[in-house]
């Protein structure tokens, strides 16, 4: 269990570095396959909002159809698309697989503004 758990803290502390820029939210629903798993609802922080990135993340789970343990915690790699990711990680205290979908509030790379190029103002006046 010791083994997990510096695993964990390691995935967040690489996790925390790369959400520095901009990190998304991630809130959706997973499954978790193992002993205690089961539907749950979760919250992620993932490495960015951009859409059309991939992304890693860890967040924290409630299960409450779970019979022993209703808390999970993860770290996991997805995908983001418009307002929306798909994830697929590794749950610490349920000790199995984990698979979510969710809301994330993206953005759009496409939509940044360019300068305007720059332009001399024309009319009379010296010649250089």
């Amino acid at each position: 269990m010791n083994k997990f758990k510096v695993i964990f803290a390691g995935a967040l502390l690489s996790v925390s570095q790369l959400a520095s820029a901009d990190p998304g939210v991630f809130f959706g629903v997973v499954y978790a396959f193992g002993a205690g798993g089961g539907p749950g609802v979760s919250l992620k922080v993932l490495s960015t909002n951009k859409e059309d990135h991939a992304v890693v993340g860890a967040g924290a789970t409630f299960y409450p159809f779970a019979q022993a343990n209703r808390f999970g915690l993860d770290a996991e790699a997805g995908y983001l698309a418009k307002d929306f990711a798909a994830t697929v990680g590794w749950d610490f205290l349920q000790n199995g697989v984990q698979i979510g979908a969710g809301y994330v509030n993206t953005k759009n790379d496409s939509n940044s503004t360019q300068a305007a190029p720059l332009v001399p103002p024309s009319g009379p006046g010296p010649t250089l």
